[in-house]
């Protein structure tokens, strides 16, 4: 097995010529494997952006904006 290894290594001595197109897309095709194997081996993060408020205004459940609105209507 090693016998054969070490053959194979010998073999890639050899000098290829490549068109840059080929080249190009070889580099391209190595760059998104390592992008997605990144992305399926990686553990998964629990990383949040923002604070998960709902924001929406007087539908976030105060009931302080039920008064406000009660006096709105009133004036």
């Amino acid at each position: 097995m090693i016998t054969k290894i070490k053959n194979f290594w010998a073999s890639l001595d050899g000098t290829t010529i490549v068109s840059k197109r080929e080249l190009f897309l070889e580099i391209v095709a190595v760059a998104l494997t390592g992008l997605v194997l990144g992305m399926l081996l990686t553990p998964k993060k629990t990383t949040t952006i923002g604070s998960n408020n709902s924001g929406n205004g007087c539908n976030c459940g105060n009931s302080g904006c039920d008064d406000i609105q009660a006096e709105d209507e009133e004036a």
